[in-house]
């Protein structure tokens, strides 16, 4: 008898970080009063963590989570190269989603996680 055991896919202590710091980030923007309109959005050039509404303006959020501050601010990660990425990305899930017209903007969002305490949320608008 061949039997196959189906295992659920492992996901990677980094994984589980950074899908837990999307989740802060996305309930953040939302009170801010951001509309989130799709979550790893991904083509063949790369992944945007979130797509948001910002009143008349469309936003790419990239969110970089930590455990510590031992490697340094989360958003120190994110280079002039990931920016242009990023941006190329917006474009093209704006072609994808037909919602051209409205204005852009490239977000970064950082997640600090420290143990039991309060996540520290940086956010800076407009990187790119």
């Amino acid at each position: 008898m061949n039997r196959t055991a189906t295992h659920p896919p492992r996901t990677s202590h980094n994984q589980q970080l950074g899908a837990r710091g999307e989740t802060i980030a996305a309930g953040y923007l939302e009170g801010l009063g951001f509309r989130i309109l799709e979550r790893n959005w991904r083509n063949s050039s790369g992944e945007l963590d979130i797509i948001a509404r910002d009143g008349g303006t469309l936003v790419a959020v990239e969110v970089k989570t930590r455990s510590g501050t031992g490697y340094g601010n989360p958003l120190e990660a994110i280079t002039v190269q990931k920016m242009t990425r990023l941006r190329r990305l917006l474009l093209d899930w704006v072609r994808a989603a037909g919602m051209r017209g409205a204005e852009l903007r490239v977000d970064a969002v950082g997640i600090t996680l420290r143990g039991d305490e309060r996540p520290r949320i940086d956010h800076l608008r407009g990187i790119s």
